[in-house]
């Protein structure tokens, strides 16, 4: 009989073995960052650099890039820019082998400086008051640690003679961070046992600081009985606008609602589970113009990752802009082109030569003095009414004194959009070149120009619904209340 065959075991997951590690070095990069790493955001910084990191990553190594994944994950949320000189870097792993011959090398002096100044980011300023040390002592020390690391890099055929100061200080403080040993279980550490590694191991100095100053507990450092690594997924829009369009992005973002994340003042990711509702917003800002098509483009991404109130978790936030600059301008991936704008409104002089040549045959008949003369208009409409998008557009202009009122029929119901309780109310619906644009889902628009607030308007809309025609009931009532009003409707 044949013995019975078991699966190979899973290979470890720098998730599980790795979690408290992590933990530790994602809540002290947040400290250093001025970030309170409380239980939420401590949680979605965690996730967010487990996103981005393979199982099988060497856990050193998977401390390093949970630094940069941390850094990158705050400036966005604070819609910062986050500035690398040498992102390249990072992509080059740290060798056990120079942090123990810095080890090895280093004296008295230069240990306090590599500890205190790279290790805890303290200012040399900071460190000769503490240690009761002069300054230039210090700055002889670090310069002293700078040469040690170029020495070492070079027996690795890694000459580093051509790195600034500052660059070869970032891969000390890299360094400082290393731990070359496998330390004690850290929930341990963290309960308060194996002390004598606190000299010798920064991770277990670290945790042991961290959970002096309430930062993390020992129950976090115990990774999860299940799923320790997220598995979520996320699918996002990621919209980008030509420079001449940024000024645009707010709005856009404003108007797509739901999860939206402004990136770098050129990006814009949303919810791609409402992709629906982003595209629409796009389309209809193409329509006006704000932005133009041909200034924006968009591309639909999914991947591990989810929202959170730092924004989007994962990768996809570094692909949307790899993946942006393949796609052509004024194109949605997978929707097509971006509609051009809509035509402008016609010119209404035809319509006023016509008014003209009527007043001028009704004198000629004598009946302009037989007729009472109607109150003249106060502020005159120029209106034009467009179906279109599931609609009406209405694009309108008028004094800038006029007070506006904008109602919209949706079925059998009168919807206010704009009660003109003052002449500037109407700038929110401007199109930057003197007119005014506004698009409505529903069967109807009716625009007033009036020269004060329509003060009854709420009276006139309950009488007014039960009309045959509602919004032509409405705009005679309107008429009625101010005789000076000028008044236009639409349908789609």
């Amino acid at each position: 009989m044949a013995l019975p065959i078991s699966s190979s075991p899973l290979p470890p997951d720098v998730a599980v073995h790795g979690w408290a590690a992590l933990t530790v070095r994602v809540a002290w990069t947040l400290s250093a960052l001025r970030v309170r790493p409380r239980a939420e955001v401590l949680r979605d910084a965690r996730d967010h650099v487990l996103f981005h990191l393979d199982p099988g990553t060497p856990l050193t190594r998977a401390e390093d890039l949970a630094v940069h994944h941390t850094r990158a994950l705050v400036a966005r949320a604070r819609r910062q820019t986050l500035r690398d000189p040498w992102p390249q870097d990072i992509e080059m792993p740290l060798s056990h082998r120079w942090r123990k011959a810095l080890d090895k090398a280093m004296r008295p002096l230069g240990r306090a400086v590599f500890r205190h100044h790279y290790g805890y980011g303290r200012p040399l300023d900071t460190l000769a008051g503490q240690l009761q040390v002069d300054r230039i002592a210090l700055e002889e020390a670090r310069g002293g640690l700078r040469e040690m690391v170029r020495r070492v890099a070079i027996q690795d055929e890694l000459p580093l003679d051509a790195w600034s100061p500052e660059r070869v200080d970032r891969l000390l403080t890299r360094l400082a961070a290393l731990s070359v040993h496998d330390s004690p279980p850290l929930d341990e550490v963290a309960e308060g046992c194996h002390q004598e590694w606190v000299q010798t191991c920064p991770r277990v100095d670290r945790t042991v600081r961290l959970v002096r100053a309430g930062v993390v507990t020992s129950e976090e450092l115990v990774p999860p009985a299940w799923a320790a690594r997220p598995s979520d997924r996320a699918r996002v829009l990621a919209v980008q606008l030509h420079p001449d369009a940024r000024a645009h992005l707010e709005a856009l973002a404003a108007e797509a609602g739901g999860h939206a994340q402004i990136l770098d003042d050129d990006i814009l990711l949303l919810d791609g589970d409402e992709g629906a509702r982003g595209i629409e917003v796009l389309t209809m800002a193409a329509e006006i113009g704000r932005p133009k098509a041909e200034h924006v483009r968009a591309v639909l991404l999914e991947g591990p990752g989810r929202w959170s109130k730092l924004g989007l978790l994962g990768p996809l936030t570094g692909e949307a802009r790899h993946k942006l600059r393949a796609q052509p301008w004024g194109v949605v991936e997978g929707h097509g082109e971006l509609p051009a704008c809509l035509p402008p409104p016609p010119a209404a002089g035809r319509w006023w030569v016509g008014v003209g040549l009527l007043a001028i045959v009704t004198v000629g008949l004598g009946l302009w003095s037989l007729q009472p003369q109607p109150r003249p208009v106060d502020h005159p409409l120029d209106v034009a009414f467009t179906p279109a998008r599931g609609g009406v557009w209405a694009a309108f202009d008028t004094d800038e004194e006029a007070y506006v009122t904008l109602v919209r029929r949706v079925g059998d119901r009168l919807e206010v959009v704009l009660t003109g309780q003052d002449a500037a109310d109407k700038a929110s619906f401007a199109t930057g070149d003197g007119a005014y644009r506004m698009h409505a889902v529903a069967d109807g628009v009716l625009v007033a120009s009036t020269d004060s607030p329509v003060d009854l308007l709420g009276d006139m809309l309950v009488e007014a619904r039960g009309a045959a025609e509602p919004l032509e009931d409405l705009a005679g009532r309107i008429r009625s209340y101010d005789p000076g009003a000028d008044v236009a409707v639409g349908y789609r």
